[in-house]
C-alpha cells in the first residue's frame, strides 16, 4: 500500500468510505522487544533468575536505541516477568512468579468495588473443597504437626490478648500447601491475601481469632481421621461463618475506604442462612 493510500484511509476529518483494509497499527520498537523477551521466558530459554543483558550490550545486540530497552524492561516489570535491582549486582533479572502477582492485580479490583467479600467467600469454598479432598489423601504425622503447631500458636496469642489473624491465615496456606498441587495452592494463598484487605478494615479482637483457631482443631481431628463426609462440612461451614461475620464487621468499620464497604452488594442468598447469620468466627 502506498504512502498516500494509507494516509487517505488515516486521515483524520474525511470522510471514511468502505474498504476492505483497516489501518495499520505501526508497533513501536520496545513493544517488539517486549514480545521477544516473553517468547523466550514461555519457551524456557530464560528461566527465573536469569540476569538480562544490560541495557547498552542490549541495545547493541538489537541493534536500538538504549531507551527502548529501557521501556522494555520496564513493561516488563509492570507485568511481573521481570524484576529491575538496584545496585553493583543490579539489572534486569527474571521474575520469580508466585501468587503476589495475582494478588496486586486482584487487590486493585477490591478497591475499585468489582470484587466483593461475597465474591471472596464463594472462590475461598470452591478452592478449600478441592484442596481439602487433596490435601486428605496426602496427610501424614509431619503434616498434622505442622497445622496443630500452627493453630495452637494461634490460640496462645489470643488467650494472651493478641488477635492471631497471621497465624489464622497461614492455617488455610498451609493446607493449600499439603494438597500437592501448586497451582491450587497459589490461588487460595492469593485469596488469602485478599481476605487480609477485609481482616484489616475489619479489626477482630483476640476472642474472635480465638473461636477461629479453636474451629481449626475440629478441621485437623477430620483430617486425621480420614473422613472427607466429615471433613469437608466442618471446613465449609468454617469459611462460611467467618468470612460472614467479616463482611458484617467490615461494614460496621469507621474506615472510610473502599475495602470497608465491598461486601456491600448482597449476594448472600448464594447460600442461604449461611452467611448473613454467621457468628464471629474470623
Amino acid at each position: 500500500m502506498s504512502t498516500n493510500a494509507a494516509t487517505s484511509i488515516a486521515a483524520p476529518g474525511t470522510r471514511r468510505t468502505s474498504s476492505p483494509f483497516a489501518p495499520l497499527k505501526v508497533r513501536r520498537t520496545f513493544e517488539i522487544i517486549v514480545e521477544l523477551i516473553k517468547s523466550r521466558v514461555f519457551s524456557g530459554e530464560y528461566h527465573p533468575g536469569d540476569r538480562l543483558p544490560a541495557e547498552r550490550e542490549f541495545a547493541r545486540m538489537l541493534g536500538v536505541g538504549r531507551p527502548a530497552i529501557r521501556e522494555a524492561y520496564r513493561a516488563l516489570e509492570l507485568i511481573g516477568i521481570v524484576e529491575i535491582r538496584k545496585g553493583n549486582k543490579g539489572g534486569a533479572f527474571i521474575a520469580r512468579r508466585d501468587h503476589r502477582t495475582v494478588t496486586e492485580a486482584l487487590s486493585d479490583l477490591i478497591r475499585l468495588r468489582q470484587i466483593s467479600m461475597t465474591d471472596l467467600t464463594e472462590a475461598r469454598v470452591v478452592l478449600e473443597k478441592d484442596v481439602a479432598e487433596l490435601a486428605l489423601r496426602r496427610v501424614g504425622p509431619e503434616e498434622v504437626a505442622r497445622l496443630t503447631a500452627c493453630a495452637e500458636a494461634a490460640i496462645r496469642q489470643s488467650r494472651a490478648g493478641i488477635t492471631s489473624t497471621e497465624e489464622n491465615l497461614r492455617f488455610h496456606v498451609l493446607l493449600g500447601e499439603m494438597s500437592g498441587n501448586p497451582i491450587l495452592a497459589m490461588m487460595l494463598t492469593s485469596t488469602l491475601d485478599l481476605l487480609r484487605l477485609f481482616i484489616r478494615a475489619a479489626a477482630p479482637k483476640p476472642e474472635v481469632s480465638l473461636d477461629n483457631a479453636e474451629e481449626h482443631r475440629l478441621i485437623i481431628d477430620a483430617l486425621q481421621a480420614g473422613d472427607f463426609g466429615r471433613l469437608w462440612p466442618i471446613l465449609r461451614d468454617h469459611i462460611l461463618r467467618s468470612n460472614g461475620a467479616l463482611m458484617e464487621l467490615a461494614r460496621q468499620s469507621p474506615l472510610p475506604g473502599s475495602i470497608a464497604r465491598a461486601g456491600e452488594r448482597d449476594d448472600s442468598n448464594r447460600w442461604p442462612g449461611a452467611v448473613r447469620s454467621a457468628p464471629p468466627n474470623l
